[in-house]
């Protein structure tokens, strides 16, 4: 894991809707980090959807790593895709027209590994996450638990820098 920094973090929707009001908030590396509580519409989606550069920030700095990733100010916006962040949503977001595998392999086949690669990290974090048996079933045909792990090892395989491996 790589260490996350927001600094006066503030997002303004339309002319004057504040979901966050300069946020302060540092993740160091190897620490684990949840955001959760709180009524609706507080801005708990819109901090983590800032970090994984699907919103930019109306003011403040977002630092993963050493790399300034948002930036208003200096001019400085990431795609998400370049960011290498990975994200677990509360309806666990899987493609159900893809079995269990193409789920976990999606990120890195976007990243365009070659297909050795991605063979071996889907079956590693599988097997880790206990779900190697339902690699080759669709996610209708999983229990709530299972679905679950498999957005968790979507999120995992992709393996960002700092990240432990193996």
């Amino acid at each position: 894991m790589v260490r996350v920094y927001l600094h006066e973090v503030t997002k303004i929707f339309g002319k004057n809707v504040v979901a966050l009001n300069k946020v302060e908030l540092e993740v160091r590396s190897g620490e684990f980090m949840v955001v959760m509580g709180g009524p609706s519409g507080h801005g708990k989606t819109t901090l983590l959807r800032i970090v994984a550069g699907l919103e930019e920030p109306t003011e403040g700095e977002v630092w993963i790593g050493d790399t300034l990733v948002a930036s208003p100010r200096k001019g400085i916006f990431i795609p998400p895709r370049d960011r290498n962040v990975g994200m677990v949503f509360q309806n666990w977001a899987l493609y159900p027209h893809m079995k269990v595998f193409d789920n976990i392999a999606f990120p890195l086949r976007i990243k365009r590994l070659p297909k050795n690669e991605i063979e071996k990290r889907v079956r590693e974090i599988a097997e880790v996450l206990g779900i190697a048996e339902t690699l080759d079933r669709y996610p209708r045909q999983l229990s709530g638990g299972q679905q679950q792990r498999v957005a968790i090892a979507r999120a995992l395989v992709k393996e960002p820098p700092g990240a432990p491996h193996g």
